[in-house]
């Protein structure tokens, strides 16, 4: 009898931290996240600084991708399905395909689900807002500088890009094409261009493989413009396996730093261009926060987040503010020129107290 009595006991005691955990919980904001990719450096980083951010904001953060890899866009809709399903607060989306899955999401915003897009972006009317580590259009100049830096001589460059439906990437190549045209009489007239986009694919094996036979087949070949953290090691691999000599490709990329190190010390790559994908989807999390508890000003010009006035990288600091652009564009920063003198700082990445 006495086992019986103290077996209710704790079941009681039991019930009421469950009642009182549920209860705790219940007010707490709900952030589902659906990347482009998982298990890939970029997205380690991202997803490092999207947790930091919901421990230090007190949101409750669901980071949901394919462990196997295989992301797809019917997978990415069928994340984005659940979470409007089970009623959360906010989606978080890097989005594969810009259009294909907008009907959902709208449907997450007629619903009350706030939908904020970061690193690729969908068509505007379906997401709230989207958070971009920079601007393409300053990108492709800084890309530019580079190249001309190191093939004075000119020749053939080429585009290498993930897929046709890269909605980010599709805005760098629009921001290079642009850059090139406006120029290509007077700073560009030595250089033209691979007649075709390089589409990599979305997987490292099919990028190296792909890269490789540019270079193989392009024997003019004097700059790449590798637009996805695979493209760039991609390049450096194909110019080890084909013997081109140091300096004779100049690579010029978008891609975690950390990851080009040795092509970086070899002087295969003289430096990478990116920012902190770590800061930018803390900036994601506590844009949606604030958007779910109606903090947000739509006619602003600029947001303030809690990243304002602290280290960008080394001594450089953020802005008191972030841009906030046409159709609801925030923007983390300006671009950040990674190398051998400051890749210690990059951060979220291998492992999330890198680069503090």
């Amino acid at each position: 009898m006495r086992r019986s009595q103290q077996w209710k006991r704790l079941v009681a005691v039991a019930l009421l931290v469950i009642c009182g955990v549920a209860a705790a919980n219940a007010g707490q904001i709900k952030i589902g996240v659906v990347p482009k990719f998982t298990g890939v450096d970029y997205f380690i980083a991202c997803e490092n600084g999207a947790r930091k951010a919901a421990a230090d904001l007190g949101v409750m953060l669901d980071w949901q991708g394919d462990p196997s890899g295989q992301e797809s866009a019917a997978k990415q809709q069928a994340f984005i399905q659940t979470f409007i399903d089970k009623g959360y607060d906010a989606i978080l989306l890097s989005a594969l395909d810009a259009s294909s899955y907008a009907p959902t999401l709208r449907q997450a915003m007629a619903d009350g689900i706030k939908v904020v897009t970061f690193d690729a972006d969908v068509v505007p009317d379906a997401r709230d807002a989207f958070v971009n580590g920079t601007t393409e259009d300053e990108m492709a100049v800084a890309m530019f500088k580079g190249l001309m830096e190191e093939q004075p001589d000119g020749g053939v460059l080429a585009i290498i890009s993930t897929d046709p439906n890269a909605s980010n990437q599709n805005a760098r190549i629009e921001a290079i094409n642009k850059e090139y045209n406006a120029h290509k009489d007077t700073l560009y007239k030595k250089y033209s261009f691979y007649p075709n986009i390089i589409y990599a694919g979305n997987n490292q094996a099919e990028a190296d493989t792909k890269v490789n036979t540019l270079m193989t087949q392009e024997t003019n070949l004097v700059g790449v413009f590798a637009l996805s953290s695979m493209a760039g090691p991609a390049a450096g691999k194909a110019c080890r396996d084909l013997g081109k000599p140091i300096g004779s490709i100049s690579i010029q990329t978008i891609s975690v730093p950390v990851s080009s190190i040795d092509d970086m010390e070899s002087g295969l790559i003289k430096s990478v261009v990116l920012w902190q994908p770590y800061d930018m989807t803390y900036l994601a999390v506590e844009y949606a926060k604030d958007l779910v508890e109606g903090k947000i000003d739509r006619n602003a010009k600029t947001y303030v987040s809690s990243l304002c006035g602290k280290s960008k990288i080394g001594n450089e600091k953020y802005a008191a503010s972030h841009k906030v652009l046409p159709d609801n564009v925030i923007i983390l920063d300006s671009a950040i020129l990674f190398n051998l003198d400051n890749v210690g700082g990059f951060r979220g990445y291998p492992d999330a107290n890198s680069g503090f």
